[in-house]
């Protein structure tokens, strides 16, 4: 490969990595910021999960935009508002209502990353290096994921958890100057340009933002009738998708293409088995072992860590064995580390605790790039856009769900306490427990979703090994 084409990885890898180091490098902060403005765990969970709600219901429309406009210029508008968006947090962010509403605004624009900087890749970088590209893009994903707990605890610790968001903005700015100078001017897809699906965008808004505030709301009377209406506004968005003339979301690709749905829905499994970690273990490692910010950090570094050893080799391996079989074998290794946590006690050794964070990363590794590369494949050129869309969209969806669970499961368990009661962290470490056994279980059942990718597809859509 090309010192330029290494350079177009590297430039809209950054985006990548910037999109999740923001929403995990909030997660090292939390105990910080719920002692100082005096909020319990489960609304503590919101300053994640409204960031990926914000982001989720907005990557359908922008991936379209994507696809109308073109990838470059998408994603160099993009980091200009992830730019201001992270200025503003430390300027304006005085109580827990301000944070939580410039952290929605946050989720906005990071849509605008994760639309785009797959399509370039695709479209850039030759077929016999693409897989390895994409597995450096996806490393970096998670990467930003696992790193930006050990960054955020640092910061917290040195400079105060408002330094997180100076972090991002200065990252951004340093990705801006890249894209402009290095990635090559993209043409837009071939996307319709006709009017955007208002109807169907509001359906899916709707969905979502039911979801949300009816899972924080589920010990009072209006939460079952949230959730109620969440099942409702998604059943009437899939509706409008299938009868719309230029719908937001093109399910056609779900429905006729086997191998493209059953990744979608891998990516779906994967991402809400792994991500209640990254809201789980540092408050585990602060509250029930006592450590600080950065020491928390240290630990849960070894994820990372592993996930940059192993992405590239991941997408090598992917191009010369069957990448369905790759990322099965990579949610295994995920399933036993998840095993391993469900069993966490105050006394468990730290070597384990690092064994299943070794675990992890590997999984992880080996589950992400194959089976972005599935995915992409698997979509027409100038549908790309919206597969990557789709790709991202599964994913936030997966981690808004599982931060979604552990504030469900705190909630039941020690209800609307102000701040973080150190007599309570025995109720939290149960809470803890009881989530890694439920995401045990989910990865398992992705383990299942993405070995029937290696039966015989359908009729134009080609199985995971063809892929």
């Amino acid at each position: 490969m090309s010192l330029r084409l290494v350079l177009v990885v590297f430039a809209t890898g950054l985006t990548s990595f910037l999109s999740t180091y923001l929403s995990s490098s909030v997660n090292l902060a939390l105990k910080t910021i719920g002692t100082e403005l005096a909020v319990s765990p489960s609304s503590l969970s919101l300053l994640t999960s409204v960031y990926l709600l914000c982001s989720s219901v907005c990557i359908v429309p922008f991936g379209k935009v994507s696809d109308t406009y073109g990838p470059k210029r998408t994603l160099v508008f993009g980091c200009g508002f992830f730019i201001l968006s992270n200025l503003l947090v430390p300027l304006l962010a005085q109580g827990f209502r301000s944070l939580l509403l410039l952290r929605g605004i946050q989720g906005v624009a990071s849509a605008f990353l994760v639309v785009s900087n797959t399509p370039i890749i695709v479209g850039v970088v030759p077929p016999k290096h693409r897989t390895t590209a994409l597995g450096v893009l996806s490393g970096l994903v998670y990467f930003g994921n696992s790193v930006g707990s050990f960054v955020g605890g640092a910061l917290t610790e040195v400079f105060g958890w408002r330094s997180i968001f100076w972090s991002a903005a200065g990252g951004a700015g340093v990705a801006l100057v890249l894209l402009q100078l290095l990635v090559p001017a993209t043409r837009p897809g071939g996307g319709n340009r006709g009017p955007l699906d208002v109807p169907g965008i509001l359906f899916y808004a709707l969905a979502l933002v039911s979801l949300q505030t009816g899972a924080s709301r589920l010990t009072s009377p209006l939460g079952p009738w949230l959730l109620g209406g969440c099942a409702l506004a998604f059943a009437l968005f899939l509706r409008r998708q299938t009868r719309a003339e230029n719908p937001v979301f093109d399910l056609r690709l779900f429905l006729t293409n086997r191998v493209f749905a059953l990744a979608n829905g891998a990516v779906f499994l994967n991402f809400l088995a792994t991500y209640g970690s990254q809201y789980l273990l540092p408050l585990y490692l602060q509250c029930n072992r006592g450590m600080s910010p950065l020491e928390a950090g240290k630990i849960t570094l070894y994820q990372p860590l592993m996930q940059v050893f192993f992405s590239p080799l991941a997408g090598w391996l992917a191009s010369r064995v069957p990448p369905a079989w790759v990322a099965t074998g990579g949610m295994g290794l995920i399933a036993a580390a998840l095993v391993l946590f469900s069993r966490l006690t105050e006394q468990t050794p730290l070597s384990l605790l690092v064994t299943g964070l070794v675990l992890v990363g590997v999984g992880i590794s080996f589950f992400s790039a194959p089976n972005t590369s599935i995915i992409m494949e698997a979509a027409p050129p100038e549908r790309r856009g919206m597969a990557a869309a789709s790709n991202s969209l599964m994913r936030n969806l997966g981690m808004q769900c599982s931060i979604i669970l552990c504030g469900v499961a705190f909630l039941l368990a020690l209800g609307q306490v102000k701040g973080i009661p150190p007599e309570r962290y025995g109720d939290m470490l149960g809470a803890t427990r009881r989530c890694f056994a439920f995401f045990a279980g989910v990865c398992c059942l992705g383990m299942v979703l993405s070995l029937a990718r290696t039966r015989r597809g359908p009729e134009g859509g080609r199985t995971g090994e063809e892929a």
